[in-house]
């Protein structure tokens, strides 16, 4: 089990659950809370800061799922032959990145090519790291769904109707300065962020499923 995974997503979960009890009290008209122009817009303040939180769920939850794994193939010490053709592609591609990337001569180019192929042959343990992964603020169901693909990661999630891709939009108008806290999600209610909520959680959750048995089942190692 991806014990890290599990530790984070539910942190996280009970952060944005506390989060969101706290904005219903606010919205309670009983309590007589919003009943000045401040205090209104610190509530839209809150739903868009919601939205933050949301959107660091995602990504550190699947973020800390990946290194796991990546942690996995470390532990099991496993070379380029003892894997799956996906992870041998993702590998390979990340070392070629590398390559390309270089402004050195072409001697030095020459030796990082000849590492490269003697690092396959000689079966030296593979290195992945999260940044492998390139997300960059960019994680919605599409890319999420993709990155599993890309892994051979199989997954069964209930369709997200595109709310994810909703979070990750708001989260980047948010950080980018495009939007202000006070106008981000300011046509959203309470009713819409619980749903918004549950849709996120639920989907994360169905993800880490797969990746916990594809963690578990050594899914990354080809079958001999």
């Amino acid at each position: 089990m991806l014990v890290n995974t599990h530790n984070v997503f539910d942190d996280r979960k009970n952060e944005i659950e506390f989060y969101y009890s706290v904005m219903i009290d606010i919205d309670d008209e009983s309590k007589h809370i919003l009943n000045t122009i401040d205090n209104q817009s610190f509530f839209r303040i809150m739903k868009s800061n919601f939205i933050l939180m949301l959107y660091n769920l995602v990504e550190s939850t699947f973020t800390s799922g990946m290194a796991e794994i990546y942690d996995g193939f470390a532990q099991d010490i496993c070379s380029y032959d003892s894997v799956i053709d996906e992870i041998q592609d993702i590998w390979r591609d990340s070392k070629i990145k590398q390559l390309y990337k270089s402004d050195s001569g072409l001697n030095t180019y020459t030796k990082q090519v000849k590492k490269l192929v003697d690092d396959i042959t000689r079966g030296v343990p593979l290195s992945l790291t999260k940044e492998t992964l390139g997300m960059n603020g960019n994680l919605n169901a599409k890319n999420i769904k993709k990155i599993c693909d890309k892994h051979r990661i199989r997954y069964r999630v209930t369709d997200d109707n595109l709310v994810l891709d909703q979070v990750k939009k708001k989260r980047n108008s948010l950080a980018h300065g495009d939007e202000s806290f006070g106008r981000c999600t300011r046509d959203l209610t309470t009713k819409d962020l619980e749903n918004i909520k549950d849709t996120v959680l639920r989907f994360i959750s169905e993800i880490v499923i797969a990746m916990d048995k594809y963690y578990d089942e050594k899914q990354y190692l080809r079958k001999k």
